[in-house]
């Protein structure tokens, strides 16, 4: 067996060489060291367990660290005792397969070997999947950091699932695989649902590794696993065969590899004009598509339900008067998020190529349609999502409530204004900080109280009752027949209610922008010009998206500063996000002339200085702001600076 030693001392003293070249330690990490400045709260007894072969990092004493290699291969010489006892194992594996467990410490998910060193390196030579092994699990004390979020929200699943062979880096993700798999959070897996989960997993391992094409570095199996599951169906996995796993594999490849990358989203942040016709345009005709463009837009309630759907069907009509019978526009509305998948299918079974999906829950439905029929155009109203064959859109209202935030500050009477917000997710946590933005440029002194309707049992309006607040920025969107005047930024006197501005959203513009870009072609040029990067298209005041009217009750000079400001937000000559910006919990940001960038915006998880309520968690939410949050809000656990 001297060929075969040779052979894996080969591939050790490979890898020893490479992590040379990058400055690497280019032995066996040793987790002994590695705890000298950590605090272990807790030791845990696992038993016999199966020790998944590529999650075994090192050794636990520094004794045996310079025989081998970090990929655990052999890097002493041949001919001494130590490959004798390698070679005489490896022939024993070859017999009658390695069976005696090693011992092993488990920490953070990475496995350190006290005793069966050889035996690992043997295994991982020959390819083997896992080995037996007596594991301690080492339980560090818990901080803020992205790893040990992810690490204890594996502690939890494995309380239910005890397996140890799907292991996720980014927190949130079990909480996705349970809803993926049907599951409640805390509810126990049988072993026979445990057996199905992995035997998924390494189906769609086994594909993942041996697709054709290079694979991130840094996307682990589990996390290209959980990409794949946004767009089939956890039931469909546990079904297929490997060879249709690679041809679904294949068609959201992009989206797999694009979860890899720290920058996945690109923010269109204004809109093209449609490029200005040639002369040989007006004396032929303009290029038209070749089939008719039937649009369909799908609601979660009814127009006369939501003033939210009631903007979009607003934006629908104004787009269908725009284009006439060059376009068919048509709706399904009280569409549940059970009930997506049947509508996306029917819809584009009635010949539907573009379809508005107006509400962030629909993403994962509109996910899996998008694996099903690439030659349809689906777009979902959201922010922040990075899946590239699924675009979407909004706009950026808080632009709009900036301006509002400045009337607010220059009008209260007793410094202290009234905030209704529904969901906590970033965007309207820029609406919210932009509107404290402007409260606070015009009068430092004053207040701005949040309530959000979407916490279990609040009473915005008591709330502002018992404060003596009486400016308040309420909702944007009103209902169809709707003569409630608790919308926009409004005051309340002894007469009553009175409306003072409101941030406008002119979805109609937008849509029949994103329609340009479909007709005269910009929206596929960027596909093309291999973007791979998943697509958000965020437009504001530059491109008429929003907008704020003001009523009479707004006094003249008021009117005058907001007109020159929205004029400079307009031409990008500035933002409510400029200057020195200070959380609730310090500093944001310093610099006296810096700006917050589109990415920070996007990802904002703080409360400006002046803002008095805090971000609430998601287990205080309703259930449809917990359905919101899901989908829209995982990143809010940090609170305070930027990262």
């Amino acid at each position: 067996m001297i060929n075969e030693y040779e052979q894996a001392r080969k591939l050790g003293l490979k890898s020893y060489r490479e992590a040379l070249a990058k400055g690497e330690y280019p032995y066996l990490q040793v987790l002994d060291e590695m705890l000298n400045h950590v605090t272990i709260v807790a030791e845990n007894k696992l038993g016999l367990v199966e020790i998944p072969i590529d999650r075994i990092y090192g050794t636990y004493t520094a004794g045996r660290r310079g025989a081998f290699a970090p990929n655990f291969m052999p890097l002493l010489a041949p001919r001494t005792e130590f490959e004798s006892k390698w070679s005489s194992l490896y022939e024993s594996h070859l017999e009658e397969g390695i069976k005696d467990p090693v011992i092993a410490y488990e920490y953070m998910n990475r496995y350190y070997i006290v005793e069966g060193n050889k035996r690992v390196s043997i295994l991982k030579y020959s390819g083997a999947a896992a080995v037996p092994g007596y594991v301690t699990r080492l339980i560090p004390e818990r901080n803020d950091s992205a790893e040990s979020r992810a690490y204890f929200e594996f502690l939890d699943f494995y309380k239910c699932c005890p397996t140890s062979l799907i292991v996720f880096t980014r927190p949130g993700s079990y909480e996705e695989l349970l809803e993926f798999t049907g599951k409640a959070k805390g509810e126990r897996w049988s072993k026979d649902e445990q057996m199905d989960l992995e035997a998924a997993f390494l189906r769609f391992e086994s594909v993942y590794k041996n697709y054709p094409a290079e694979r991130p570095a840094d996307l682990t199996s589990a996390d290209a696993f959980l990409a794949f599951l946004h767009y089939y169906e956890y039931k469909d996995v546990l079904e297929k065969v490997p060879y249709l796993l690679k041809d679904d594999l294949a068609r959201v490849w992009d989206d797999i590899v694009l979860t890899a990358e720290k920058e996945p989203v690109e923010l269109v942040l204004e809109s093209e004009e449609a490029p200005k016709k040639s002369l040989f345009s007006m004396i032929f005709g303009s290029q038209k598509p070749d089939h008719k463009l039937r649009v369909a837009f799908i609601y979660s309630k009814t127009p006369a339900e939501s003033g939210w759907i009631y903007g979009h069907e607003l934006g629908r009509q104004a787009l269908q008067d725009a284009y006439g019978d060059e376009i068919e526009t048509f709706t399904r509305e009280n569409v549940g998020v059970d009930r997506l998948e049947e509508v996306l299918e029917e819809v584009i079974s009635n010949g539907a190529n573009i379809i508005f999906a107006t509400t962030p829950i629909y993403l994962s439905g509109c996910l899996k349609a998008a694996a099903k029929h690439p030659e349809v155009k689906i777009l979902d109203c959201a922010i922040n999502s990075s899946h590239r064959y699924v675009r979407t859109y909004y706009a950026r209202i808080y632009e709009g409530k900036f301006l509002s935030g400045m009337i607010a500050g220059a009008m209260t009477d007793n410094d202290e204004i009234g905030y209704f917000a529904d969901y906590p997710i970033h965007s309207n946590l820029a609406n919210l900080n932009a509107f404290a933005r402007g409260v606070e440029m015009v009068n430092p002194r004053a207040h701005v109280h949040v309530q959000w309707a979407a916490v279990e049992g609040s009473d915005p309006q008591a709330y502002f009752r018992d404060h003596n607040i009486r400016i308040i920025s309420g909702r944007e969107l009103v209902k169809l027949n709707d003569d409630n005047r608790e919308f926009g930024l409004y005051r309340i006197t002894d007469e009553g209610r009175e409306n003072l501005a409101m941030p406008l959203f002119n979805w109609g513009v937008l849509y029949r922008k994103l329609i340009d870009s479909i007709i005269n072609g910009s929206y596929t040029d960027i596909d093309k010009a291999g973007n791979r990067r998943a697509l958000n298209y965020w437009w504001g005041m530059g491109s008429d998206v929003i907008d704020i009217i003001c009523s009479k009750n707004v006094p003249e000079p008021v009117m005058r500063l907001v007109d020159f400001m929205r004029e400079h937000i307009v031409n990008d000559e500035y933002s409510p996000f400029y200057g020195r910006i200070y959380s609730q919990n310090g500093v944001v940001c310093d610099d006296p002339k810096g700006v917050l960038t589109p990415r920070e915006i996007t990802k904002m998880n703080w409360l400006n200085r002046n803002v008095i309520g805090r971000i609430p968690e998601i287990d205080e939410l309703t259930p449809d702001g917990r359905a919101i949050m899901i989908v829209q809000g995982k990143n809010l656990t940090d609170r305070g600076e930027l990262e």
